[in-house]
């Protein structure tokens, strides 16, 4: 695999790790007022909130780099499949005088 590929394997990576953090942050932007986001939780019903976020949270956040790392994966083996086979043109000049 040539740096070109690594770069854009690294690249792709970066990026959906980007959408996944930006998703789970959206989350908490729109939804965190019911765990009191950002503080500790001033009841039960905000704790029982904020229990259930961090476990969905974790669980995303898993299945996502597990994903991630699948894809890389799957990219790194078309990319060595590609470097298997190259090609080598031989051209020949038959006649240098073709005045």
């Amino acid at each position: 695999m040539n740096k070109y590929q690594d770069k854009a394997i690294k690249d792709i990576e970066t990026r959906m790790r980007t959408i996944m953090i930006g998703a789970l942050s959206r989350i908490e932007d729109s939804l965190g007022y019911l765990w009191n986001h950002g503080d500790d939780p001033d009841n039960e019903t905000q704790k029982l909130f904020a229990d259930k976020w961090e476990n969905l949270r974790l669980e995303l956040l898993n299945h996502g780099n597990n994903q991630i790392r699948l894809a890389a994966d799957d990219l790194r083996y078309f990319f060595h499949q590609q470097d298997k086979y190259t090609y080598n043109y031989h051209f020949t000049i038959k006649n240098k005088d073709r005045s």
